[in-house]
């Protein structure tokens, strides 16, 4: 099992000496798009259904356009606002990897197979393991989504929100967070996440003291996570420092995290919390906070969070950060005018619920302009999920020995399919438990790049890599027992023969790129994926190739035709247009 890395892809691409000018006049050279955010009219069509489906998931694939069938816009945004279901907790299906007597040699808790593992002491943090198994129930939920905007919500707060390097019981309380804060006031959120173990940690609160505090927390809450750092975002250092002394005195309780069974709690000592009043700026109307002594401190946090969600710029951020992520990442004055303050009001008016503009903006004439249509790159989460979502796969190995019953035991099978995207997502520049920064990854709020930082010529040849992959041989598991190496690999056939006409190679080609791509390849390119399977021989060769396995499959039959299809996979998965959506 590779370890995960990190990939600085800023540094990759300006490596690379781009002409950011260039890149800066073709956005800019975009059509302006006029509509707001009044209600879209028009046609109701796949491409608008896949268009909001590929921005509202993690990672696209046909059983989602299924759930719109027959639906309405509205209808279909009911289905796609509808909250998932909690999901159930992680449980320790990671056994096969380390023995009892390693993990308690390591001074980490035992937890017995299947028993729950994420409210266990941790007094010397995690085994790797439990890290890996932690991450693998993480994207299992995000693989297996509803149609739903839920988890990419929580996928937009995590970037929003930023925080990693954490032990598993801090990992699993900050992600348990997001996702239940998805469809709550972000007034709300942001009381949790303050008191959030992992963001105590990660960002210095847990040490903050009285006579020197930390600014760290006080400074991002005000630059990233509420009012930004726009010309109009006009908080000051002053501000800042004050913040800083609010905050003080608020910790995690670290025997909860390191002795005691159950969530990590919160404390407040009274003892290290400045009790002078706070001033802060004109930007905040002047607002004094008064201090408070003993425990009523706490109730400085409260007063804090609505004098910055009273700011006018507050509203205005949030719903540009919606829209960069939701939407397209470039906002125009026009854009501003018509969509972003609209936004914004609509957020006033409903507590700062993020989903009440989101929905509005996701059912609006603005959102559903074709210019918008397949206008983005995909980051990691949607490349590689979207695989893993579209296709079934079987256990094969492929050295011809043995599969290990752990890659198909009930309890640890998902374990083994789902740890090795963090390493398939970190190899392209998505370290989904460690961002590159507080900020989140650039790709979300660094101009005039943005998205396209996803791909230079070393992630572009290893997401290539990856579609060859998995088009051959699949998704390394592990090794066997005896020799070889267990792969995920994708039931082509299966997948081929639930089209509607499957032994017609043309239309193979047609339906497939339509239930795999979100945008249209050229009559070129199918025609030289059509040669590539064929390999010199008449279509009709393909058409009796498929029939004479369906009517008798023999291992002669299955193996030549999955080698046909695995170069109509192959070309696919390599192409271009399968990093839009």
């Amino acid at each position: 099992m590779q370890n995960t890395k990190k990939v600085d892809l800023v540094a990759q691409f300006r490596k690379e000496n781009v002409d950011f000018s260039k890149i800066e006049q073709a956005r800019a050279s975009r059509t302006v798009v006029n509509a707001g955010l009044e209600a879209y009219t028009g046609t109701w069509g796949t491409a608008q259904k896949k268009h909001l489906l590929n921005r509202v998931l993690t990672g696209y694939a046909n059983r989602h356009l299924t759930d719109l069938n027959n639906l309405s816009l509205q209808k279909s945004l009911e289905v796609i606002f509808t909250p998932e279901k909690q999901p159930s907790v992680p449980v320790n299906d990671y056994d096969y990897e380390i023995t009892k007597e390693e993990t308690e040699k390591q001074g980490h808790v035992y937890i017995e197979p299947g028993k729950e593992y994420v409210y266990a002491p941790e007094p010397n943090g995690s085994p790797w393991p439990r890290h890996q198994s932690h991450d693998a129930w993480l994207f299992r939920n995000m693989v297996q989504q509803s149609t739903s905007v839920h988890w990419r919500m929580a996928f937009f707060l995590h970037n929003v929100l930023a925080a990693g390097k954490g032990s598993v019981k801090m990992l699993y309380q900050y992600y348990m967070t997001l996702f239940n804060s998805s469809f709550e006031s972000y007034k709300t959120t942001i009381y949790k996440i303050t008191l959030d173990p992992l963001m105590l940690d990660y960002l210095n609160l847990q040490n903050s003291q009285k006579n020197k505090p930390d600014e760290n927390y006080a400074r991002e809450l005000q630059e990233l996570f509420t009012v930004g750092k726009g010309p109009n975002s006009q908080y000051t250092e002053e501000d800042v420092s004050t913040m800083a002394r609010l905050l003080v005195g608020w910790q995690f309780n670290n025997e909860s995290k390191n002795k005691m069974t159950g969530p990590i709690t919160n404390i407040f000592n009274d003892w290290n919390h400045d009790t002078s009043d706070k001033q802060f700026s004109a930007f905040y109307g002047n607002r004094i906070i008064k201090g408070r002594k003993g425990q009523d401190g706490k109730k400085e946090l409260d007063e804090a969070i609505d004098m910055i969600f009273s700011t006018n710029e507050c509203a205005l951020y949030l719903s540009r950060r919606l829209y960069q992520f939701f939407c397209y990442p470039i906002i125009d004055d026009t854009v501003e005018k018509n969509v972003i303050a609209p936004m914004a009001d609509l957020l006033r008016k409903n507590n700062f619920e993020l989903m009440v503009p989101l929905r509005a903006l996701l059912g609006s004439a603005h959102f559903f302009d074709t210019s918008f249509y397949n206008s983005m790159i995909k980051s990691p989460v949607e490349f590689m999920f979207g695989f893993y979502k579209e296709f079934d796969m079987n256990l094969f190995n492929t050295g011809g020995g043995d599969i290990p019953k752990r890659f198909s035991d009930s309890l640890t099978a998902n374990f083994y399919k789902f740890r090795n995207l963090q390493w398939e997502m970190s190899n392209i520049g998505l370290n989904y438990t460690d961002p590159p920064s507080v900020s989140g990854w650039p790709a979300y709020y660094q101009t005039p790049v943005y998205d396209l930082f996803w791909i230079n010529s070393d992630t572009i040849a290893k997401r290539s890599n990856s579609g060859n992959g998995l088009a051959k041989w699949g998704a390394y598991l592990g090794s066997g027992d005896t020799k070889g190496n267990v792969h995920l690999q994708i039931d082509k056939i299966k997948f081929v023969s639930s089209l509607k006409s499957p032994d017609n190679i043309d239309l193979v080609i047609d339906e497939t790129v339509e239930r795999i791509m979100s945008a249209p390849i050229s009559a070129k390119a199918k025609a030289r994926i059509k040669s590539s399977v064929l390999g010199g021989n008449a279509a009709s060769y393909y058409t009796q190739l498929y029939q004479s396995h369906m009517s008798k499959p023999t291992e002669e039959t299955r193996s030549t035709l999955s080698n046909r299809l695995e170069n109509l996979f192959g070309a696919l998965f390599q192409m271009g247009e399968i990093h839009l959506f």
